[in-house]
Parts: C-alpha cells; sequence; structure tokens
C-alpha cells in the first residue's frame, strides 16, 4: 500500500531552488534514510511530506486516514506540564478511547439501559467495538510504554517531574521523539533524531524503529544508525531525488558503481558526439561540390539533435579542505590527572580518577548524556576546577579546544572577523583559509549569530586548523556536520599527529579516530587501551565478570568444542519442550535414538544461532538482554550434554 506520493514536486526559496520536479513513492511499512549535503533540501522536503510548508509546485499525496508523526532538529513548544504528563498529550486519541470505554461500562449497568434489551444491545455492541480497537492499539500496556521509551531515550525517573519548560533543547528534542514514538504514527518523520542521544540511547532507537510497524522517514548523519534502520536510501543531490535499495552501506556502494557507469558512458557518449560533428563538418565542406553529401550532413544533424545527452558526473565535488599542522613535538606524557574528582552539590561525576594520556594516542571519550565528559574537558583545558585532584600539563603542550556549543565564537563577529581575530592571520590568508571550509564570497561577512550549526562547526574547525595545536582536545565534532564533512574531518584526525581527546557518540568515527576508550560511568573513568569495537567487545568481560560470552569451561579449564550432529541440520528454532514426548519412547519413558538425534540436531541450531547474536558486539551495550541470550545458550548446551549422554547409553557408541 503506498502512503506517501510525490508527483512533480518543487520548492524554492527566492531565488534559491531547493529541489525540483521531485517524484517518488513511499510504501506502508517502509524505513527510509533520507541524506545528502548539509543545505541540499532533506529538512525542506520533510516539511513539505509533514505539510508544515506547501510546495511551489507538484502535489503530495497522504493516503487517507494515514497519521503523520513529525520530530523536528530543534522543536518548539511553551509548556511547563511535567515531563510525563506532556508525553501523555501525544497519546490523547488512546486517552479519549479508554475514557469512552469507561462511559460506556458506566452505561450498561444503567438501570434504564439493563432493563431496555435494544439500548443494552447498543451499548455491548459499542464497548465491544471500542475495546477492541484499544486492544488493538496495545492501550493496556501504554504505562509500560511510557516508561520504557522514556528510559531507553535516557530520561531518569526523576526526570518526568521536570517541567518540560526548563528542558535543555537536547532534552525538548528527546522529549519530543519520545511523544512521537509513543504515539505509534502510521507515519513517523524524524529529522536528526540521534544528534542529542548517547550511544545507549541510539542504540536502544535503532531496535525500536527496526520493530517499528509503520513507516519511517529519517534523516540522519549517523552512518551506524542508518545502517541498521534504513532499507532504502533517498539522496538529494543538485535539486534531484535518486532512490537506493538497502541500508546505508549499500548505497554508499551503489552509488559509487553508478558514477562509475555514468562516467564512462558519458565519456563514450563524448567520444561518438566528437565522431559526428567531425563527420558533419567534413559533409558540411564537400556538399557544395556534391548534392548527396548535403543530404547525408543533414541526416547526421539531426541525429546530433536526438541525442539524449548523458549528464557528466560530478566527481569532484568541493569539500573542506582540513589539514592539521601542529606546534611542535610536546614532552611524552602529555597530561597527567591525579586522584581527579568532581562534584556539583550532592552529585558526583568522577572521583579518585587517575589517567595519563602521551603524546601521539588518539584517546576517544564515551559515557551517558550527563556523565561528566565535557566536564572532563573542561577540567583537561583549565576552564573549570575539579573538586578535588590535579590536572598537569606535559612540556611544550599547546592545546586547541572544539566546544560542541561553540561558545568561543562571538555572536555579532562576521565569519572573516572571527578568524583574524583568533588566527592573528591578515585578512587574505583569512579568506584563503575559510574558502578551504567552504565560506566563498560575501559569506565571510556573515554574522556567526546568523550561522546554522554546521556553518558553526566550519568556523569552529577552522580555528582549530589555524592554531597549530599539538593537544586538540573536541567535544562532539560530528554534531551539524553532514556526511561527506565529517567523512574529510576523520581523515585529517586519522593523519594527526598530535594527541588526540574526543567526546563523541558516533560509532563509526570513534571506530575510525580512536585507538584508545576512555569512559565516564558511574563516577568512574575508566581506560580501554583499544578502539571501540575493542571496548565494546570489552565492556562484557567489566560486567559479568569475565563470564558470558565465552563458551563454557571444561573441567579441564579449557573451552569446549561443541560436537557437529551426525545428520544434515535444520533452520534455527527453539528446542522443542518435553523432548521425551510423543512417539520414539523407550521403556521408562525416555526417548529412543530417533527422538534423541533429532533433539540434538535442533539444540545445535539453536547454539549456533546463540553464538551468532553473542558474537555482534552490539548487544554488550545492553547486559540485560546479553545475560538472556547468555543463559539461553547455557541452557541449550546443558541439554545437548544430557542428549548425549543418553543417546550414548542407548548405542553403547561414544561421541
Amino acid at each position: 500500500m503506498v502512503v506517501i506520493q510525490a508527483k512533480g514536486v518543487s520548492k524554492s526559496y527566492g531565488v534559491n531552488t531547493v529541489i525540483a520536479e521531485v517524484s517518488f513513492r513511499i510504501n506502508a511499512g517502509e524505513k527510509i534514510g533520507l541524506v545528502g549535503r548539509n543545505g541540499a533540501g532533506k529538512t525542506t522536503l520533510l516539511r513539505l511530506l509533514a505539510g508544515l510548508e506547501p510546495p511551489d509546485s507538484g502535489e503530495i499525496i497522504i493516503s487517507e486516514g494515514v497519521r503523520m508523526g513529525v520530530v523536528e532538529q530543534d522543536p518548539v513548544f511553551d509548556s511547563n506540564a511535567p515531563l510525563i504528563e506532556w508525553v501523555y498529550t501525544g497519546l490523547q486519541e488512546l486517552l479519549d478511547l479508554e475514557r469512552a470505554i469507561a462511559v460506556l461500562s458506566r452505561e450498561m449497568s444503567v438501570p434504564e439501559v439493563a432493563d431496555s434489551p435494544a439500548r443494552l444491545k447498543k451499548v455491548m455492541r459499542d464497548f465491544a467495538a471500542l475495546t477492541e480497537e484499544f486492544e488493538r492499539r496495545d492501550g493496556y500496556s501504554v504505562d509500560s510504554r511510557v516508561a520504557g521509551v522514556l528510559a531507553g531515550l535516557g530520561f531518569s525517573p526523576e526526570d518526568r517531574a521536570r517541567p518540560v519548560g526548563s528542558f535543555s533543547g537536547g532534552e525538548r528534542t528527546r522529549a519530543a521523539l519520545a511523544r512521537a514514538l509513543l504515539a505509534r504514527p502510521e507515519v513517523l518523520l524524524l529529522d536528526e533524531p540521534t544528534n542529542h542521544l548517547d550511544i545507549p540511547a541510539r542504540v536502544w532507537l535503532e531496535d525500536f524503529l527496526a520493530d517499528y510497524d509503520g513507516t519511517v522517514i529519517v534523516i540522519s548523519h549517523d552512518r551506524q544508525f542508518l545502517d541498521c534502520v534504513a532499507s532504502r536510501i533517498l539522496e538529494i543531490e543538485d535539486h534531484k531525488l535518486v532512490e537506493f535499495a538497502g541500508n546505508y552501506s549499500r548505497y554508499v556502494e551503489e552509488k559509487r558503481r553508478r558514477l562509475a557507469q555514468q562516467e564512462t558512458a558519458y565519456e563514450l557518449q563524448q567520444r561518438e558526439i566528437a565522431r559526428l560533428e567531425d563527420v558533419l563538418r567534413r559533409y558540411t565542406a564537400l556538399s557544395a561540390r556534391n548534392n548527396k553529401f548535403a543530404r547525408r550532413a543533414e541526416d547526421i544533424r539531426k541525429k546530433l539533435a536526438r541525442v539524449e545527452r548523458i549528464e557528466k558526473p560530478n566527481l569532484n565535488r568541493k569539500s573542506m579542505g582540513f589539514l592539521l599542522p601542529t606546534a611542535g613535538h610536546s614532552g611524552d606524557k602529555v597530561l597527567q590527572a591525579k586522584d581527579l574528582s568532581m562534584r556539583f552539590g550532592d552529585t558526583v561525576l568522577f572521583q579518585n580518577a587517575n589517567m595519563v594520556v602521551r603524546r601521539g594516542e588518539h584517546v576517544g571519550i564515551v559515557g551517558r548524556n550527563g556523565a561528566g565528559k565535557s566536564t572532563l574537558l573542561h577540567i583537561i583545558t583549565g576552564r573549570k576546577e575539579p573538586s578535588e585532584g590535579s590536572v598537569r600539563l606535559g612540556a611544550g603542550v599547546v592545546v586547541g579546544y572544539y566546544d560542541q556549543q561553540h561558545a568561543d565564537l562571538a555572536p555579532d563577529r562576521t565569519v572573516l572577523e572571527e578568524i583574524l581575530g583568533s588566527t592573528g592571520m591578515n585578512p587574505q590568508e583569512a579568506r584563503n583559509l575559510l574558502g578551504r571550509f567552504l565560506f566563498r564570497g560575501d559569506d565571510v561577512f556573515k554574522r556567526v549569530r546568523d550561522l546554522s550549526g554546521g556553518e558553526r562547526s566550519r568556523v569552529e574547525l577552522a580555528r582549530i586548523m589555524a592554531s597549530g595545536c599539538n593537544l586538540l582536545v573536541m567535544d562532539e565534532p560530528t554534531n551539524h556536520l553532514d556526511i561527506e564533512s565529517i567523512e574529510v574531518l576523520e581523515d585529517a584526525l586519522s593523519a594527526y599527529e598530535g594527541t588526540l581527546l574526543v567526546v563523541s557518540h558516533d560509532r563509526y568515527f570513534l571506530e575510525r579516530v580512536a585507538d584508545r576508550i576512555i569512559e565516564v560511568e558511574n563516577g568512574r573513568i575508566v581506560d580501554y587501551p583499544g578502539g571501540y569495537a575493542y571496548y565494546v567487545e570489552k565492556k562484557l568481560v567489566g560486567e559479568t565478570g569475565g563470564k558470558g560470552a565465552s563458551a563454557p569451561a571444561s573441567e579441564e579449564g579449557g573451552t569446549r568444542a561443541i560436537p557437529s550432529g551426525r545428520r544434515p541440520g535444520k533452520a534455527p528454532r527453539p528446542a522443542r519442550a518435553g523432548a521425551g514426548e510423543g512417539p520414539g519412547l523407550e521403556e521408562g519413558g525416555y526417548p529412543g535414538t530417533d527422538v534423541l538425534e533429532k533433539e540434538i540436531i535442533e539444540l545445535e541450531a539453536v547454539i549456533k544461532q546463540l553464538n551468532a547474536e553473542l558474537a555482534d558486539l552490539e548487544i554488550y551495550l545492553y547486559p540485560d538482554r546479553m545475560a538472556e541470550k547468555a543463559r539461553c545458550l547455557a541452557e541449550a548446551e546443558r541439554r545437548l550434554d544430557e542428549c548425549y549422554r543418553r543417546w550414548e547409553a542407548l548405542t553403547g557408541e561414544t561421541v
């Protein structure tokens, strides 16, 4: 079923065309990732689909009865209601349905209704219909769903009583996301929903959307999020929309293949056009002496006019030019934190933390929102004093700091004035630098306060590039950057010879740039001497005492190899309960060899499936889920051992 159809949709702002003649269809249940450069028109298209803006031409058709839910990047709402009450306002239809059921329930006990068979029949019929609809919408589980969504998006029980009007911008975005998810509209439109989510919340949202029955259209620069959620990618580029089947990784591969094909086709067509034009010139020259050549020249001219020209692929789009020079070598020990503690009132962010960072290390800092990651960076850069302990920088250390709030940028300065004031460059040098960060022409005279989030990020990066620092401290540098700019930043940081400390929730980014992970968690600072994948893997060891993902230990202390089945296995499915029931029982009620062999094959399939699920590193971010999988694995292996023992007893053979 088609839920959204766009036909020839165009939208401009003044003389700037954003999208032109865009057409597509979206089916019920599809998960769509909307990608493109900053400013390409992704948010504009989402607003058009939501009915928040009208198209200049063309039409957008929404199927009858389809409810739309939209979460914008910076939602604006004016309410002082507690979070829990405000979230429930998104469930108004369900709450109205519940009240209507209660009214009908009371009516059935009213004597005037109870004593009138006709009236009672009608009330009971209405009651049954509304109850069925209430059950279809999972009305009886609404309270647990609200609690689960709020917890999944990182809200604590204390947050539920806070007025939403007191929330920060990031908290408001998460609150709006919670209300939209709980309303369960047929179509969800999400604009950068992961911007203010920590890693556990991002993974929770991935799982929620992957299981969501409705249609999802999401703008995101989080590549792993798009890989997990999207089954189709729509890319906006040069005012046009191009469709790709599959997730983000498939899109990247397919786009590369299409561009290569287009380049080859373009070059072949250009050669053929050049050949025909050369023949046309010759025939035109000969036509004065022989009318036969005039007719041939006219045929070739018509043929050239009919050629459908292949557009030259743009393989060299302008992107940021980012190279990070260093201010010379620092000492080997770049920074040392000793007995570091930080408190705000009764809240302890971390205490008695000790840490050494050496020259050239690239350290990723992770942790839940509010754990104290940004505060740690502020202490390291001298912007805050710790409650206890000290941080000492090594000899020759020059610090460069990237603030996710861009607090170091002066709102009233122009972009050019900001660079001149912070770098000491002359105007031409500053303009050359800004040009590498896509500020060209009159762009350099924009006021900082008028810039978008992505533009402010680019100014901040330009300022840091000119600083020549050898200790680069960055707080969420990928926020507001498009994917292409993030990849440029990744390349620059990977090649950076200085020392890097970076807070990020972008898992692709962390895996590319960090060779060590420090986690701020539950008042502790925990060191993982490896990249992000290593951190995810080792986190299981820290939370389960080294157990859970490994195979069961044998009596000799090694790991037991699980024997293969003697017959071809089947597709994994849950092992049967009560294997000894039914045909094939031996005397005494024990299963015979046929039943046992079938049980062995099924259990081995289950064990294979569980091992594959536990091999997925993301599951280690969810200890409860991981522990349940590990428990099921242990139980399946116990039952398999029992089956083998019984089989050996019956056959006299040893496995």
